[in-house]
């Protein structure tokens, strides 16, 4: 399941109904955060949400994201909690901000 756009405090129950409600009949879950633009604290309680109910049910989940929504899991969940993919290129770690892109492109100035 791929998510893109915002997720906060107006979708995040939304989501989390929603993954609740494609779980039927399955038995493994990935949940792809990546072209997430903003994460909000709510998106952390979704996912918290859908990993009690995976619990429950015995499914196998885990959850694909990039640099946002990894900055915002380390500081809500430190413990390591939630079925996080390793990332699967460096450019998931790397810590470039939007002001910093200007250097990539723009070369040795």
């Amino acid at each position: 399941m791929t998510v893109d756009g915002d997720i906060d405090a107006t979708n995040s129950r939304a989501l989390a109904t929603y993954v609740e409600g494609q779980m039927a009949g399955t038995r493994r879950l990935l949940v792809d955060l990546r072209l997430v633009d903003f994460f909000g604290t709510a998106g952390f309680a979704s996912l918290h949400y859908i990993n009690v109910i995976c619990s429950r049910n015995g499914i196998d989940w885990e959850v694909r994201c990039g640099r946002r929504v990894r900055r915002l899991l380390a500081i809500c969940d430190p413990a390591g909690e939630l079925p996080l993919e390793k990332p699967r290129s460096p450019l998931d770690e790397v810590r470039a901000g939007t002001g910093d892109r200007k250097l990539l492109i723009s070369g040795n100035n």
